[in-house]
C-alpha cells in the first residue's frame, strides 16, 4: 500500500494548505513563517491543557495566527485520530454508506479536522461526490473550514456551514447524514449529565441515514474517556449497535479503580512542519492519544469467534512479550513465549501489533494465560494493513 493509499496518513496537500495560511498571517515563507507560529501553538497549548477555562471557551479562532497554528499543529493530530478511528470502522467491520452521495455532518467542526477527514477518506475509498456540513459557534472556524475542505478535496466535495451549537440540536442542519462526526465536543458539554446525553445521542441519532454511522472522538484523558465510555456502554445496551472500538455489546471491564482505561494509542507520522514547530516547544508526537465510539445499525459482516482487542502496550521481557487484551468482556494478560527467537525476530513480533489491535489465539477466555508458543498468536486486524474504508 503507498502512502497515498494509506487509510492513516496526513495528505501532503492538507498539510500545503496550513503552511499557506501560517505564511499568509506572518507574512514570511517556508520555516520563517511556522517559526512565528511557535508562541501561538504555545498558547493554544496552555489553552487546551493547564490553563483550561472551567465553563466556557474563547473563541481562539477569531485571530488568524491562532487559526492558522491550530492548523499547522493540532489540526493533523485530530485528522490522524479520525482516520484511525474510520480504519478501524472500515477496515474491520467493513462500514459504508448506503448512499451513492454521502452526506457528513462535522459537529463543532473549528476548521475541519474530523470532517475533512472523513470526507477525505469516503473519497479515497470511491465515493466521487461528498457532501460536508460544519456547525461550530466560529465564524472565523467555519470559513477556514470551507477553504480547507476546498484546498483538500476540491470540487468533489460540496461543503456548507452554520453557526451552531453541538450541544443544542436546534442549530444542526436537517440532514439525514451517513455520517456524524462529533470530535471533541463532548468534554466542552460539561453540563450534560449521563441521562442528557443519552437525550443528545439520540438526537444524533435521530439524524442519520439509514445505515447511517454515529462517530465520537474525545480526548485520551481518564476523566473524558471514562465519560465516553459510559455513553457507549448505555447506548450498547440498547440505544444503537456499537461497532468499535469494543468488538461487542458487553460493558467495559476497565471501568472503574483499576490502572487502564479505554483509549488508543496510535504511532503515527506527523507532518514536516508539525515537526518543525515543535523544535522548541518538545511536545512528545510520537503517538496520537484518544478514545472514541462508534455505533451503526448497518448490516456489517459477522467477526470472528475468539478475537481479543489489546489495551495495553506491548512489553518485551526475557523469554517472552506481554500484553493486556479484552475478550468477551474480560480482561486478559497474555504471556507470548519467544524462545527460539532472536532478539530481531522478537522485536519484530512485538512492533507488528499493539494497542487498540485485534489478535486471536486457541485458549478460552482467562484472567491470565500463557501460550505454548508465539506461533499461537495470530494478528487478525490493525490499521497499518487495513484497507483504506
Amino acid at each position: 500500500m503507498s502512502p497515498t493509499d494509506s487509510p492513516i496518513a496526513y495528505p501532503a496537500v492538507a498539510e500545503a494548505f496550513w503552511v499557506g495560511q501560517a505564511e499568509a498571517v506572518a507574512e514570511k515563507c517556508g520555516d520563517e513563517a511556522l517559526e512565528r507560529m511557535t508562541p501561538a501553538v504555545a498558547h493554544l497549548s496552555d489553552l487546551f491543557t493547564t490553563e483550561r477555562p472551567d465553563k466556557k471557551f474563547p473563541d481562539y479562532f477569531a485571530d488568524p495566527r491562532l487559526v492558522a497554528a491550530y492548523g499547522v499543529f493540532f489540526l493533523p493530530q485530530s485528522f490522524t485520530r479520525t482516520s484511525f478511528a474510520l480504519a478501524q470502522i472500515c477496515g474491520l467491520r467493513g462500514w459504508k454508506p448506503s448512499r451513492a452521495r454521502p452526506a457528513v455532518l462535522d459537529l463543532g467542526s473549528g476548521p475541519g479536522s474530523c470532517g475533512v477527514a472523513a470526507a477525505y477518506r469516503l473519497r479515497q475509498a470511491g465515493f466521487e461526490t461528498v457532501d460536508l456540513h460544519g456547525v461550530d459557534k466560529s465564524p472565523s472556524a467555519l470559513a477556514a473550514m470551507e477553504s480547507f475542505a476546498h484546498a483538500t478535496l476540491g470540487d468533489a466535495v460540496q461543503t456548507k456551514t452554520r453557526i451552531g451549537d453541538a450541544a443544542r440540536p436546534e442549530t444542526w442542519p436537517e440532514g439525514p447524514f451517513d455520517l456524524i462526526v462529533a470530535g471533541f465536543v463532548m468534554n466542552e458539554m460539561p453540563q450534560l449529565d449521563q441521562a442528557a446525553l443519552l437525550r443528545w445521542f439520540g438526537e444524533l441519532k435521530a439524524k442519520l441515514a439509514p445505515g447511517g454511522l454515529i462517530l465520537i472522538l474525545e480526548p485520551a484523558l481518564r476523566v473524558t474517556a471514562e465519560r465516553l465510555q459510559r455513553l457507549s456502554d448505555a447506548v450498547a445496551g440498547g440505544t444503537m449497535t456499537r461497532i468499535a472500538p469494543e468488538l461487542d455489546a458487553l460493558p467495559d471491564p476497565q471501568l472503574g479503580p483499576g490502572e487502564h482505561w479505554s483509549h488508543e494509542t496510535r504511532a503515527w507520522d506527523a507532518p514536516a512542519s508539525t515537526e518543525f514547530v515543535n523544535r522548541h516547544l518538545h511536545r512528545d508526537l510520537r503517538e496520537v492519544r484518544f478514545s472514541f465510539a462508534a455505533f451503526s445499525d448497518a448490516p456489517l459482516k459477522a467477526l470472528p469467534a475468539g478475537l481479543s482487542r489489546l489495551i495495553s502496550d506491548v512489553q518485551i521481557i526475557k523469554g517472552l512479550i506481554r500484553f493486556i487484551s479484552i475478550r468477551d468482556g474480560m480482561i486478559e494478560s497474555v504471556e507470548v513465549p519467544t524462545r527460539g527467537l532472536s532478539k530481531h525476530e522478537v522485536k519484530k513480533l512485538a512492533a507488528g501489533f499493539g494497542r487498540g489491535d485485534i489478535v486471536r489465539h486457541p485458549h478460552p477466555a482467562a484472567p491470565k494465560l500463557r501460550l505454548a508458543n508465539h506461533d499461537e498468536l495470530t494478528v487478525f486486524w490493525t490499521p497499518e494493513t487495513s484497507q483504506a474504508p
